[in-house]
């Protein structure tokens, strides 16, 4: 069975967590709060399996600009996009920063969804659907299908699993080969369990039998097991939203963006040499040993930009600079 890894983005209140319930059947909105305001604050997950043949992970994102930090905690270890545009509302400033995030981080696969088109008239939804069109212009999303759908009435929605699965077929399981890494999301304790993280597994795989090993602390970790989608497994692998029992070791220890990985595997640094490109809309604010938080997969760390004397802070075109953190 081949397992992906799809993420929702877009907009707060463009539909995307009902979008998610309405093809998984769980709603990936956790907490009290999320379900009093209606508002995803932290990361949700939800699954189904396709035809026997896949197994689809949804990561699900906060739209609101307050959780940003979140919303890149989950878009990681994407593989494919689902850019979601309310029907109702139109393209708003979450839909086109996120789609900048990933754009930049080199996501190559998406799809494009109107959602909420029961809210909506045919003459309303042709013109979210032309704002669409413009917003991803030079984006990966440029040629990448449009559909609609609503989570109420079900419209669309087969269409969009079909849509999905002719993805997954095109991609690469080049990264299934590489070293195993994990980059963690949550870490919480189980009743009967113990110490529990998630995570995304960006590439490789791991057997229980592996010595695993939390990086930065490069601190060795007592595995008791795997599971994926709540069903215990022997091993983990690239693709595959996956949980790991860990003995000896607190909750307040594996912090998220901590990875786990096998020994050997990763290097932890705290100056980085970095190809950046900066967005039209915020050309002239970066300068040199300028402040900034810096993701990587689910870690946030501060730092400084070091720049040449030929950095031009109001180009978009690609450049060179180094990132000295605060943390490694």
């Amino acid at each position: 069975m081949k397992h992906i890894v799809i993420g929702t983005s877009g907009h707060i209140d463009h539909g995307k967590s009902a979008l998610v319930k309405a093809l998984t059947g769980t709603d990936p909105d956790r907490f009290k709060e999320e379900k009093s305001r209606g508002i995803t604050i932290d990361l949700g997950f939800a699954h189904y399996i396709w035809k026997d043949s896949l197994d689809v992970s949804f990561v699900d994102v906060p739209g609101h600009e307050r959780f940003v930090h979140n919303m890149l905690a989950g878009v990681g270890g994407i593989q494919i996009l689902i850019l979601a545009i309310a029907a109702d509302g139109g393209v708003m400033p979450q839909t086109k920063e996120h789609l900048h995030i990933c754009n930049l981080l080199g996501i190559k696969q998406g799809i494009v969804v109107i959602t909420r088109c029961d809210l909506a008239d045919e003459e309303m939804i042709e013109l979210v659907e032309e704002e669409a069109a413009e917003l991803v212009q030079s984006t990966f999303l440029e040629d990448m299908p449009v559909l609609k759908t609503s989570a109420i009435t079900g419209d669309g929605l087969e269409a969009l699993r079909e849509e999905i699965a002719r993805q997954a077929e095109l991609l690469s399981d080049d990264f299934r080969s590489d070293a195993f890494r994990l980059p963690v999301d949550r870490s919480f304790t189980l009743k009967g369990f113990g110490t529990v993280v998630t995570g995304t597994v960006l590439s490789g795989k791991a057997n229980l039998k592996d010595y695993l090993v939390l990086f930065p602390e490069e601190r060795p970790l007592k595995v008791r097991g795997f599971q994926v989608h709540q069903a215990a497994t022997e091993e983990i692998l690239a693709g595959q939203r996956s949980a790991i029992n860990l003995s000896g070791v607190h909750k307040e220890e594996v912090l998220r963006g901590n990875q786990i990985s096998l020994p050997g595997q990763l290097v932890k640094t705290s100056v980085i040499e970095v190809e950046m490109s900066i967005i039209p809309e915020k050309t002239d604010i970066l300068k040199n040993r300028s402040k900034i938080r810096f993701f990587s997969t689910a870690q946030e760390v501060t730092g400084r930009v070091y720049t040449s004397k030929d950095f031009d802070p109001a180009s978009t075109d690609l450049q060179y600079i180094q990132i000295r953190l605060e943390e490694p």
